[in-house]
């Protein structure tokens, strides 16, 4: 800190991918403005010629509700791209560093755990712990909800080396008690009592911090004192190539969250994040009505009139689920979270919120869970309205015409607008990419009527890369064996069959279409298989159920993530995790620490 009160904060240059991501900005509002008026137009008329046409059909209103189902949730992208646009100077957000080691804010780096392999974990305490920042001025608590003893000794026999690590538990059972939210409450309150740190960092057992991660990203809090958050986009380790499931979640990060950090409404979705304490502390903590706690809060802080932010850059790499089963469990899992928005905030007794707040936080939950449900109704609705014949009135030429045109218009600037944002991440995501994970729509809405229904608890541990589940424990299975409990008990049947009955459908329509006939085959193609919403919808029906598909028949391989090579500049590529601290910037002794866990692992087994 200067003379004068002030932190010393420098700029580095900015990261030429975010540069080239960004000059997209102005194209991008100027084709959602597009869409969104010519979309209203084209509606408008279809309303109008379903009214006004003297034999009205379920087929008609069927295919005008599907349309709009997937027209809300393109809507959705495209008005946060117009008033994203709005912002003059919105843009990528600046690369930062706090400089200096005399007088800089005091931070407690908190490690939520339960369950996960010890390995996974000390590689990040080891991370955390020869971080580049002054050891008198951070601590790092693990906080382990696992009661492992293990994992206690292990960190124990580290304290002579880092005497600002330390062990926390609140019993081997308390990982069921408000799960994640209730460990973090824990050591806000019962463990930062006395002497609190200004700030605290959150990163999850698998998430290794870069050296740099506190000098990156405490600057955004320090220069803008009003903020409450900074959320740092997540990478990872382990991506297999191509990232079939998009575990990457790249669309979120570099669309979506960017341009809510333009308008100081990020989203926290994970690990790595920083947040001012004392602002967590008045709205009341962690959130514990919702498994998706990070997600809450940021809904929290945003209602309560605090901006958050989220950091670009490369500053942690994580892990994704390593089996498709594990990846459907997590997301069942998240989108169980955001139903709790919807039934937390309407019940008799909801949290101790604004009521503005409190509708707000239901009318995002519903808009998740109603865009799940409205795919699911969408893609199941396809094979019947291909079958279903005439799908459009036709009560004039003129007015087929005028529905065409303006149908090709809709959905040319839609997909215009698709192809701008994915070229706004490099086409590291595809077009319509807010619609990924979409097939498993089937999956998440069973999964949360299980959970009403029938047991309130989801599908294996509550921690996704804990050794609860079965499906990360390394277990033999034959090709068989698995194929079919991916089919049944994880559901992918029903994309299968999805799969099989859309095109099934397409090529009996259409055969059917081009039947002779005394009707005029133009009229009969544009109100039926060729009507351009229909085949626009046909083919996110079969892009997205091909997903998982694709995946049983040609299995990824998850790397291993000390085989994988990281950088500092870009993701999937470069420095591995091992080499990162080997940089100058950790000593020998911490690269031995799973060694040291090695040796004390028989004592856990004996003292349980």
């Amino acid at each position: 800190m200067t003379s004068n009160g002030t932190y010393k904060i420098s700029e580095l240059p900015p990261d030429q991918r975010a540069l080239s991501g960004h000059r997209y900005k102005k194209h991008l509002y100027y084709v959602a403005q597009a869409a969104i008026w010519i979309g209203y137009l084209y509606f408008a008329v279809r309303l109008f010629a379903i009214l006004s046409s003297p034999s009205q059909t379920w087929q008609m209103w069927t295919m005008l509700a599907v349309e709009l189902a997937f027209a809300h949730l393109a809507r959705k992208e495209q008005l946060r791209s117009v008033i994203a646009g709005k912002v003059p100077q919105g843009g990528p957000r600046k690369r930062l560093r706090l400089q200096g080691n005399d007088d800089l804010p005091r931070v407690d780096v908190l490690l939520p755990c339960c369950g996960e392999p010890v390995d996974v974990i000390m590689q990040t305490v080891r991370a955390a712990c020869t971080m580049d920042y002054p050891v008198s001025q951070f601590r790092v608590l693990l906080l382990d909800d696992g009661g492992s003893a293990l994992l206690k000794k292990t960190v124990l026999g580290l304290q002579a080396q880092w005497p600002h690590l330390s062990y926390h538990s609140r019993g081997r059972q308390s990982g069921q008690v408000f799960a994640k939210s209730g460990n973090l409450n824990y050591a806000l309150t019962t463990l930062q009592n006395e002497n609190p740190p200004q700030f605290c960092a959150v990163l999850d057992a698998d998430s290794i911090p870069s050296p740099e991660f506190l000098r990156a990203i405490l600057p955004h809090l320090l220069q803008n004192p009003a903020s409450a958050l900074v959320s740092t986009r997540q990478y990872f380790s382990n991506l297999p190539k191509g990232d079939p499931l998009s575990q990457a979640r790249c669309h979120f990060y570099t669309c979506q969250n960017a341009e809510l950090d333009i308008l100081g409404r990020a989203i926290d979705a994970g690990s790595g994040a920083v947040f001012r304490r004392q602002s967590i502390i008045d709205v009341g903590l962690y959130p514990t009505f919702s498994f998706s706690e990070d997600w809450q809060l940021s809904l929290v802080l945003q209602g309560f009139g605090y901006p958050t932010m989220q950091v670009q850059e490369p500053l942690q790499y994580g892990l994704v689920p390593t089996s498709i089963t594990g990846h459907i469990a997590q997301r069942n899992r998240w989108n169980i979270g955001h139903s709790q928005q919807i039934v937390s905030m309407l019940s008799s007794n909801p949290p101790n919120f604004p009521k503005d707040l409190r509708k707000t936080i239901a009318w995002n939950g519903a808009g998740i869970i109603g865009g799940e449900l409205g795919c699911l109704l969408g893609f199941a609705a396809v094979p019947v309205l291909l079958l279903a014949g005439k799908t459009i009135p036709a009560t004039s030429t003129l007015m087929t015409t005028l529905q065409f045109i303006l149908a090709a218009a809709y959905v040319l600037s839609t997909w215009t607008y698709e192809f701008c944002q994915a070229a706004q991440t490099g086409f590291q995501s595809a077009p319509f990419a807010h619609l990924e994970n979409k097939w498993q729509a089937v999956g998440n809405i069973y999964s949360i009527l299980r959970f009403y229904l029938l047991t309130s608890k989801p599908k294996g541990s509550f921690v996704t890369g804990s050794t609860a589940n079965s499906w990360n424990r390394l277990t033999a299975m034959s090709s068989y064996m698995r194929l079919y409990k991916d089919l049944w008990q994880n559901g992918l049947f029903c994309n299968v069959i999805m799969l099989i009955t859309t095109l099934g459908a397409i090529f009996y329509s259409t055969a059917v279409v081009l039947s002779p006939n005394d009707q005029d085959l133009t009229t009969k193609l544009l109100t039926s298989v060729a009507w351009p919403p229909l085949l626009h919808v046909c083919y996110l029906t079969i892009a997205n159920n091909w997903v998982p598909v694709a995946y049983l028949l040609d299995p990824p391989t998850y790397p291993d993530r000390n085989s994988q090579y990281i950088e500092n500049e870009a993701p999937n590529t470069a420095t591995s995790p091992e080499k990162w601290y080997s940089m100058g910037k950790a000593s020998k002794a911490s690269r031995d620490i799973l060694q040291l866990g090695n040796r004390l692992e028989i004592a856990e087994e004996t003292e349980i």
